[in-house]
């Protein structure tokens, strides 16, 4: 028997031995558990190390608590319903905000990407603004709206306005021309060409601009929650620093990076379903 004949039985008998294994299961799970797997390694070996460094007291308790007293903190604060509910606060604060600043950043996006008068003489000077960071609009925020449930929302959507208005704007701009050609040619009205031509051709890169959009609204929400809040998982976090319960810390340190995951990885699902038709036509 020759190499070639060799290898090519010995690949048709491997596959008649897991052919029925691999055809009770589903190829999407069978990729997902992959993923997840994967996903796992680096977390796992974070909490080994996590671990290794409180056995062998390389902090002191105070300063580094042990993986299962977190655990033990994380379940306590789920069982008396206290860790829910500042979490639901903050995501009401996070979602109002990301709505308010996504929807002004796509409408100035689409303003500017649309009127060269508007991208010459406005544009500059809202970018300008928009660069200077969150927190040093925070006392200039105190002063004129409190310390309220406005001044997060307001901050939040200043820092959730940027990523939308650059994300639509760069889709005007990059986006094929062929798209103007035919509405010029068909002579559809301008809200119509708005409507059904220009949002349908830029979404890919308006729901790029969202997650990161909710990823920068998301930390904005936390510092402020931490600096004036009597409320949200922010607070919660410092009133744990406060106390010196570095368990309570870490339990919303870990809570507010899941959480963080969790929207971005449904943004991004959202993402792949309703622009998988920009895939398949560069493909």
């Amino acid at each position: 028997m020759t190499y070639v004949s060799y290898k090519t039985a010995t690949a048709s008998a491997g596959w008649s031995l897991w052919a029925p294994f691999r055809a009770g299961f589903d190829p999407r799970l069978l990729r997902l558990t992959q993923q997840l797997a994967l996903g796992a390694v680096v977390p796992l070996a974070v909490l080994l190390l996590w671990h290794t460094a409180t056995k062998g007291e390389w902090l002191a308790p105070q300063v580094l608590p042990a993986p299962g007293l977190v655990w033990e903190t994380t379940g306590e604060l789920l069982a008396s319903g206290e860790l829910q509910s500042e979490l639901w606060v903050s995501l009401q604060r996070v979602l109002w905000g990301v709505a308010l600043g996504g929807a002004l950043g796509l409408i100035a996006g689409l303003a500017f990407g649309l009127s060269r008068f508007l991208d010459i003489y406005v544009a500059p000077t809202i970018r300008a603004i928009c660069l200077v960071p969150s927190l040093g609009w925070l006392p200039f925020f105190m002063l004129l709206f409190g310390i309220g449930e406005a001044l997060k929302i307001i901050l939040i959507a200043k820092t959730c306005f940027l990523p939308l208005m650059v994300s639509a704007y760069e889709g005007l701009r990059n986006r094929p021309r062929k798209y103007d050609e035919i509405a010029a040619a068909l002579e559809l009205p301008f809200l119509t060409r708005v409507f059904q031509i220009t949002l349908p051709s830029i979404l890919p890169s308006v729901l790029t601009g969202l997650r990161l959009a909710l990823s920068k609204g998301w930390k904005a929400l936390i510092l402020v929650e931490m600096i004036s809040s009597a409320a949200g998982i922010g607070y919660l976090m410092m009133w744990g620093r406060k106390a010196f319960q570095l368990d309570v810390v870490f339990a919303t340190i870990i809570v507010i990076g899941v959480v963080g995951w969790f929207m971005d990885a449904a943004l991004l699902r959202l993402q792949n379903r309703l622009t998988g038709w920009s895939v398949k036509s560069v493909g």
